[in-house]
């Protein structure tokens, strides 16, 4: 066994010792996991805050008076529809990752979002001196504090359910009322506990929310994701787990969140004429870093298509279609790249290199921010998507120039290991029948 052999084995232990048993209890974590799951259910609510953000733009684009006009006269729909959207964020992930938890506990799922709701708006919302509610902390700005409120509400109410502190009607009483009256001493407490915890913040900071307490207090961690040597970092360690075989949504619970609240920002931002400052968010991840799949892999597909080896030329025939759609399992499994030490630095840190391109086009204004998640669309289209410019797809053409100079030459190597066991001479397969083939003289019938 060669030395890099020896290398790659030993590095490969270390990793299945570390980082696969830590990938693993995030994955089956009861929070972090509804975290996920929940982050994922406000894609639509997303999707259709950002139309609602980019509409009115139009008349910019199309100059006829009537469409200029119909914007004018109308434009307040579209003002609707963000403030019940990307304006409820927040309320609408405390709904989702309660429902999820709650779930994966086997509780009344209607109930703990209920409760869930009840405490996320006694710190989230204000009243004026009219006596109207004040919503400005349920979108986006509440996000960090809704999954609090959230998985601390749901497990107050599994405590309560678990140590039968709760009212049990009787036998015979309707499902639906039952569980109405098993919620009467969990609502009690958690009432009780964010009205108290309320009156503590208002007290200790002189009437500041505790939505904008968490948000100061994360602001360095939240500020330094969208760094881009942070966020190479946060690549690498995404497509090392690809690598070893573990999905990368692993990290899903601590990214998503970050992510919906730069998208929702930079729509803020759109909205209101005012520059734009985030690079990262799920369209992006999608779009850019993750072009054609994880690691960038079109130029090790293109490769495979003028190979010689004609089984890479048919797993490059195979993957090329689904790498423009972004899906690129064919390439991972069938090279594979995956546990291949050959394709290591390429696909991990190179990969992550190549995704990060358009990302620092962003940065140095030669692309315009993300103001969009686009929807499953092939590549060219949903980069244009991300950020409605016309050189995204440009920027997109570089990044394949750049992944075929990245992966050709370890794809080289490969290559020439494959056209050896092609090309191995006849007389050194004289009398030898493999395996598969015993199997299938056998099933013949004479």
């Amino acid at each position: 066994m060669s030395v890099n052999g020896k290398w790659f084995i030993k590095f490969q232990s270390i990793i299945d010792k570390t980082l696969v048993p830590i990938a693993n209890k995030i994955d089956n974590q009861p929070h972090l996991n509804s975290l996920k799951k929940g982050m994922v259910v406000l894609t639509p609510v997303l999707l259709l805050g950002s139309f609602a953000a980019i509409f009115p733009s139009i008349p910019q684009f199309i100059k006829i008076d009537a469409v200029a006009n119909w914007f004018e006269n109308n434009g307040y729909i579209f003002d609707i529809i963000s403030k019940v959207t990307l304006g409820l964020v927040g309320l609408y992930a405390v709904f989702a990752i309660s429902y999820f938890l709650s779930e994966r506990y086997k509780l009344y799922t209607i109930g703990s979002m209920l409760l869930s709701a009840i405490a996320f708006l006694i710190l989230a919302v204000n009243i004026d001196e009219d006596g109207s509610l004040i919503t400005t902390y349920l979108d986006s700005k509440g996000l960090f504090t809704g999954i609090f409120v959230a998985l601390i509400s749901v497990e107050i109410y599994r405590y309560f359910s678990k140590h039968k502190l709760v009212i049990r009607m009787p036998e015979g009483v309707p499902d639906f009322v039952s569980r109405s009256f098993e919620l009467i001493t969990p609502t009690a407490a958690i009432g009780v506990l964010f009205i108290l915890l309320r009156f503590i913040c208002d007290k200790l900071t002189g009437g500041v929310l505790l939505p904008q307490v968490i948000m100061n207090a994360l602001a360095p961690a939240i500020g330094s994701a969208d760094s881009l040597i942070i966020i190479y970092f946060i690549l690498v360690l995404r497509l090392t787990f690809w690598f070893f075989g573990i999905h990368s949504s692993v990290l899903s619970p601590i990214l998503s969140p970050i992510a919906v609240q730069y998208l929702s920002e930079n729509i803020a931002a759109y909205q209101a004429g005012e520059p734009l400052t985030h690079v990262m968010t799920n369209g992006t991840l999608s779009a850019f870093t993750n072009f054609t799949g994880s690691g960038v892999t079109i130029g090790l597909v293109i490769a495979m298509l003028l190979s010689k080896s004609q089984r890479y030329k048919k797993v490059g025939a195979v993957a090329l279609v689904p790498s423009l759609f972004g899906i690129n399992e064919p390439v991972l499994f069938g090279v594979p790249i995956i546990l291949n030490p050959i394709l290591l630095i390429p696909f991990i840190f190179g990969g992550a290199l190549v995704g990060e391109i358009p990302l620092i086009c962003m940065r140095i204004g030669l692309l315009d921010y993300p103001i969009f998640d686009p929807p499953y669309v092939p590549v060219f289209m949903e980069g244009f998507l991300t950020n409605f410019d016309w050189r995204s797809p440009l920027i997109q053409i570089v990044q394949i120039i750049c992944s075929v100079s990245l992966y050709y030459p370890f794809f080289k190597i490969l290559e020439k290991q494959e056209l050896e066991k092609e090309t191995l001479k006849p007389k050194e397969n004289t009398n030898i029948i493999s395996e598969e083939d015993k199997k299938l003289l056998g099933e013949l019938d004479f």
